[in-house]
């Protein structure tokens, strides 16, 4: 597999000389393998990854898997040249509203309605199947890819490519699960037991996370924050880089990527964020990199 980061950034396009070193679109990856490639994500990083499919000068039958819909991990999908071509095929999975009652071809078409875009995604000249997935196992043409529901305000999926007995994870946005009453002024007349029950679902979840990620080869996984920056952004649906150094240890993964970078955060900080923790990680045996784009690691 060769995977490739296209899209850094968590929740805004933040272009710039501040920013060029780790980049500053919104998230995207590819993954290829064989003649198939996979992008992950459809932020404004996938209108590079287009380009450089177009470069090829060959049609494309590619697989687009979006973790969710909101509009940082969508926003690029309009600009996307190879969905504008006729002969090009493409499969797009990604998980239904668990709001309303929307697919996921639904919620892609809201953003090029009229009053927000020119062109209708049904003008588009590939050709595009829409495929609602939830957690478990999904056929993507051959592939081995599982989903798991992340911790995040609207429907969102992590997946799991295994390939040739390497295995890639990309996470979509994700915060630890926690039980929200406990510490807090509504759990006032709850009864401890009840408060206890809370905690251990909480601590299933995290640990079907962590089982998730067993072992993999490489993760490349939502880390928006720091420890001391998640404190005030607690309930927002993103994880702190403290919390993802214990799952990659605990998970015993061999290479972690943090990603979704915190648009707040010019090259300078990343800079000296990626050096204390790619210290840490080396002590505790396994190798992290922030992720950057154009960055691409072979497994």
């Amino acid at each position: 597999m060769k995977i490739k980061f296209w899209g850094v950034r968590g929740s805004i396009p933040v272009p710039g000389d501040a920013t060029s070193k780790y980049g500053g679109n919104t998230s995207c990856v590819s993954v290829e393998v064989d003649d198939t490639i996979l992008v992950f994500d459809a932020g404004t990083g996938i209108r590079d990854c287009g380009n450089y499919l177009m470069s090829q000068q060959k049609s494309i039958k590619g697989k687009l898997l979006i973790s969710h819909t909101h509009w940082d991990h969508i926003q690029g999908f309009p600009f996307f040249v190879p969905a504008y071509i006729p002969g090009n095929e493409f499969s797009m999975y990604g998980p239904p509203s668990d709001v309303q009652n929307r697919s996921l071809k639904q919620i892609m078409e809201l953003q090029t309605n009229y009053e927000y875009f020119p062109i209708r995604i049904s003008q588009l000249g590939a050709t595009l199947e829409y495929i609602d997935c939830r957690e478990g196992k999904i056929d993507v043409n051959g592939f081995e890819v599982h989903t798991c529901r992340m911790n995040h305000p609207v429907a969102c999926l992590a997946y799991k490519l295994i390939h040739n007995g390497k295995t890639f994870v990309y996470g979509g946005d994700h915060e630890p699960y926690r039980n929200v009453y406990r510490d807090s002024e509504n759990s006032e007349g709850m009864e401890e037991e009840f408060l206890q029950e809370l905690d251990e679902d909480a601590n299933e979840q995290n640990k079907k996370i962590l089982n998730f990620c067993q072992g993999a080869d490489v993760v490349s996984w939502d880390s928006q924050y720091t420890e001391e920056e998640y404190l005030t952004k607690i309930g927002w649906g993103h994880s702190s880089m403290e919390t993802n150094i214990k799952l990659a240890e605990e998970a015993g993964i061999k290479h972690m990527v943090f990603s979704h970078h915190e648009p707040m955060n010019d090259d300078v900080r990343l800079t000296e964020l990626e050096a204390k923790f790619k210290k840490i990680a080396k002590e505790k045996g396994f190798a992290l990199d922030f992720s950057k784009e154009g960055m691409e690691i072979e497994i």
